[in-house]
């Protein structure tokens, strides 16, 4: 009976890693097609306000809890929770409405509810037990990490740490290296290929070089505690203000509008991977990671669809590029640094940061990784873009009252 137990489980993470594979494939060349569509198309932010509208209204009459988002996936690995399979689809196509007229979203939160609805669907029908299905969702999350952004060790250790604050889950490690890496596979057969950005050279750990990446780790985990308060706060004063959900919906989305509009922001828009390249070549400026995530911030809290990561990855490569022109450091350093540091801060994710930095970047860095990931998780305090966490290991010991608690309750 164990033998078949595990014989089943295996297939369904090898048939989880194929579907996610290909799920990400498809995701990921859609959003590409839009995306060039509409920076040949610029009147297309004008539909923002509809688009807005309809993901409201969509979600509101017919989603069945969908617009819980990823932390109705973390949630489901706690407790027994209904993941509608209708989720995976609306996720993907007001994902890719969100891209096509020019909301600030990123795409791993897409991903992940593809990833966690087919894992859930595919534990009921094979009728796991719940630790089985425990360990098949967060495949589902790892597959759908590792795929979309290309970072399979990353995307490995994602799915055992994002469901907790403080916490890995050991016994899903293997599981998820598998699915990740399989799903990885299965993308990359379609011909997606990632962007690449390399560390341009690591200097010697100075007493100076140590100062800056000590500020500039206390700067980044700040930015991601700000980031997931900001989306909070926003969200809850429309709904306090603008009871009807279709003109809060409306009201919201307008502004998003007359933001980019009012102010040009057009190419912060979209997935703006621009941004990371301008951090890298030591080009970016603090506005342009001030007004990535204003504009980030705004559109998420109106409702729209996507992600936070790759948003964030832009807000802390263009912010780490600037400090490191300001400070007289490698900017790529500082770019990359950023990049991974605002991430965990705000996911509270520091084991998958310090990985993503090494599959990103290389191993040259290890040393500034590690110190500027711990010191921005620290920062971060209990803040998480994903309320669902459970508090495992508080970071503080005022804090210990904590323990056990989800993030959302804590904040409630």
């Amino acid at each position: 009976m164990e033998f078949k137990r595990h014989i089943k489980l295996f297939t369904l993470i090898i048939l989880t890693a194929v579907i996610m594979g290909c799920a990400s494939a498809i995701f990921l060349q859609s959003l590409e097609y839009v995306t060039n569509f509409r920076m040949s198309h610029y009147q297309l932010f004008y539909l923002i306000p509809l688009i807005g509208v309809a993901t409201a209204f969509i979600y509101n009459n017919y989603g069945k809890g969908s617009q819980r988002g990823n932390n109705l996936i973390i949630e489901s690995t706690h407790k027994e929770t209904k993941v509608p399979v209708r989720m995976a689809f609306l996720t993907f196509i007001f994902t890719v409405l969100t891209h096509l007229v020019g909301g600030s979203a990123g795409r791993e939160g897409t991903a992940v509810q593809i990833g966690g609805t087919v894992t859930n669907k595919l534990a009921n029908i094979f009728k796991l037990d719940r630790k089985d299905k425990k360990t098949l969702i967060m495949v589902g999350i790892s597959s759908a990490f590792g795929s979309v952004f290309g970072t399979p060790l990353a995307g490995t250790f994602f799915g055992v740490e994002v469901c907790f604050v403080g916490k890995l889950s050991y016994e899903s490690i293997f599981p998820c290296f598998i699915g990740a890496y399989v799903a990885d596979y299965v993308t990359s057969f379609f011909g997606i290929k990632h962007s690449i950005h390399s560390i341009i050279s690591v200097p010697n750990i100075t007493i100076y070089t140590l100062v800056i990446t000590i500020i500039s780790a206390c700067i980044f985990g700040v930015v991601g505690k700000l980031f997931s308060r900001s989306i909070k706060f926003l969200k809850k004063m429309y709904s306090s203000k603008i009871k009807n959900y279709l003109l809060r919906a409306l009201i919201s989305s307008f502004i998003v509008l007359i933001i980019i509009v009012i102010f040009n922001f057009y190419e912060y828009g979209g997935l703006s991977t621009w941004l990371i390249d301008a951090g890298f070549n030591g080009t970016s400026s603090i506005g342009d990671s001030v007004k990535k995530f204003i504009l980030t911030v705004l559109t998420l809290a109106s409702g729209f669809q996507g992600g936070e990561v790759t948003p964030l990855f832009d807000i802390g490569a263009s912010l780490g590029g600037a400090i490191g022109q300001i400070a007289h450091i490698e900017p790529s350093l500082l770019a990359a640094l950023g990049l991974i540091c605002v991430f965990g801060s705000a996911t509270n994710t520091p084991i998958a940061t310090i990985m993503l930095g090494i599959e990103m970047f290389g191993d040259r860095a290890i040393p500034y990784y590690i110190i500027s990931v711990l010191i921005s998780y620290y920062i971060g305090e209990h803040n998480s873009i994903y309320g669902a966490q459970v508090i495992e290991t508080p970071k503080k010991s005022k804090y210990l009252k904590d323990k056990g608690y989800s993030i959302e309750e804590i904040l409630k």
